[in-house]
């Protein structure tokens, strides 16, 4: 039996928002809190191979064809529910896991603006208005754009890769 659209697109996001999840964690348990860059390659290399593969994976259900347009827009899909579970487990994270992450983060924020050579005062009004933007509802909405900022970047490379024009210029109807 054949999955739809949509149930084929959250199992992938699922997936791939379970992967970012166990990322997330390890960042946080090595106490990282998002300051390594390799973490953040490594984020944007699970969320290719998870839009390369989920693609290539509803290629496959579909007949084997699968057009730009359609790849990109059953990438986005699942980029959408990875970015949910993903922003919602990031929420858990600063709030309920760790109640002193935003301070870590911020600490951290400190430390390097001031090993940049930024004077003090700048400093501190920008911590100031980075301190004001850490409500939940503002960190979990930056959160699952940001990841989906990414995503929709990222499909667009995967879905080029993935996409096989069906060689029938009449198919290829009933999949839309």
């Amino acid at each position: 039996m054949k999955n739809s659209f949509l149930q084929s697109a959250a199992v992938h996001g699922l997936f791939m928002g379970l992967a970012l999840i166990i990322l997330s964690l390890l960042d946080w348990k090595l106490g990282f809190y998002g300051q390594k860059f390799y973490f953040s390659l490594l984020s944007y290399a699970v969320i290719f191979a998870g839009l390369a593969y989920s693609a290539t994976v509803y290629r496959k259900q579909t007949g084997g064809y699968i057009s730009y347009g359609q790849a990109y827009g059953y990438s986005i899909t699942v980029a959408a529910a990875a970015a949910i579970l993903s922003a919602a487990f990031t929420i858990l994270l600063m709030y309920v896991i760790d109640s002193t992450y935003l301070e870590t983060v911020l600490a951290f924020t400190e430390e390097t603006l001031l090993d940049a050579g930024l004077p003090q005062a700048q400093v501190d009004m920008a911590l100031e208005m980075s301190s004001k933007m850490t409500h939940p509802v503002i960190s979990f909405l930056s959160s699952l754009f940001g990841t989906l900022f990414v995503s929709a970047i990222i499909a667009l490379i995967t879905s080029a890769i993935v996409k096989k024009a069906n060689p029938n210029p009449f198919a290829g109807g009933e999949n839309l």
